[in-house]
């Protein structure tokens, strides 16, 4: 069977663009506020749901690999990212081989949030 409704995304994208044409101009300048961060959480979603979870494995393979855990393939990221954590408290890269290597991962754990939490700063390069 084909599926010819809109899909969570493009539900998102409908809700945002109709909020941003229709409601967000008429929004009181007391409650602007208010409605742009329902603007922004919308767009935030949107991305989120459109970026899916094609990065995750291999974030989370990086972090497996930073930590010891290679074979855990199917260990998912939100699992890992608290033992990385932990493995950070216990000083296990406190030498500055393993130092280099960890700030690899966590920059490249820091552009994944930022495509979907605030890409305009991820374009600007800061």
């Amino acid at each position: 069977m084909i599926n010819d409704e809109p899909d969570a995304r493009d539900l998102v994208a409908i809700a945002l663009s109709s909020f941003r044409d229709s409601i967000l101009p008429l929004v009181p300048a007391e409650q602007r506020f208010t409605a742009l961060m329902i603007a922004n959480a919308l767009a935030t979603a949107e991305r989120e749901l459109a970026a899916g979870d094609k990065a995750e494995p291999a974030l989370a393979a990086a972090v497996g690999g930073l930590i010891g855990e290679e074979g855990a393939l199917s260990v998912p990221l939100a699992v890992l990212v608290p033992r990385l954590c932990a493995a950070i408290t216990d000083g296990r890269f406190d030498a500055a081989g393993p130092q280099a290597a960890l700030r690899r991962v966590l920059f490249d754990l820091t552009r994944a949030r930022l495509a979907v939490s605030n890409p305009k700063l991820l374009a600007a390069g800061r």
